[in-house]
């Protein structure tokens, strides 16, 4: 008598069934590591980087401050402070309201930071190197934000580098006071560093009054 199937389903079926099945399996374990590295990547390019409060920038890598120095005379670089937020402003020691009440502001929001303000560095480029001396650099912020690094270059370094951040600045003569008596129209804007040496965003001085916005976005960045 021929041999009868007990399962129902012919030898061959089966057997077919089975190596179906080992091959979708397969299949799937294949489709979860490829998903896994999708993820993995889009998180490192920053996939799961916060939104920002402030104008968001391309995030290309922050500019190099070439020809300029500290007030020890020391050059800047970057690579220095990776892993930490990097708040950059131009100004200059003259300035009657806008630049002192900005690095003020600035302040608060470091002290609201607590221990995480040890990762937030601020870098004044001065747009007056002519009277803004070493010296006077260093007196002004230690009167306003001693942890502040002031920057200095000549006229060409200044202009390149002001180019360079999208600062937009001009020298205006007082008629009415002296021999060499001017002031300048400026950007009152700060623009923040992220971590990973890229430019995250921009703050404007109105912005900058709401000290919650700023320290918010600080958190975030270095949670």
């Amino acid at each position: 008598m021929p041999s009868v199937s007990t399962s129902g389903d012919p030898p061959e079926r089966r057997a077919w069934s089975s190596e179906s099945w080992q091959g979708s399996a397969l299949r799937a374990l294949v489709a979860c590591g490829l998903i896994g590295l999708l993820l993995w990547g889009w998180g490192r390019a920053g996939g799961h980087a916060p939104v920002l409060h402030g104008r968001a920038l391309d995030g290309r890598p922050a500019p190099a401050f070439r020809g300029l120095r500290d007030t020890q005379g020391r050059g800047f670089a970057w690579g220095a402070l990776r892993g930490d937020a990097v708040l950059v402003f131009f100004g200059y020691t003259h300035c009657p309201d806008v630049c002192p009440l900005t690095l003020v502001r600035l302040a608060r929001v470091l002290d609201a930071l607590g221990p995480r303000a040890g990762r937030v560095k601020v870098v004044f480029v001065t747009l007056d190197p002519a009277r803004d001396t070493p010296k006077v650099l260093r007196a002004y912020l230690d009167a306003l934000l001693p942890a502040a690094t002031a920057l200095r270059g000549d006229a060409a370094a200044t202009a390149r580098s002001a180019a360079q951040w999208g600062v937009r600045w001009r020298r205006v003569d007082d008629p009415r006071g002296g021999a060499g008596d001017y002031w300048f129209d400026h950007s009152a804007s700060v623009t923040l560093v992220g971590p990973r040496g890229h430019l995250r965003a921009r703050y404007g001085y109105a912005q900058l009054a709401a000290h919650g916005l700023l320290r918010g976005d600080l958190q975030a960045l270095l949670r």
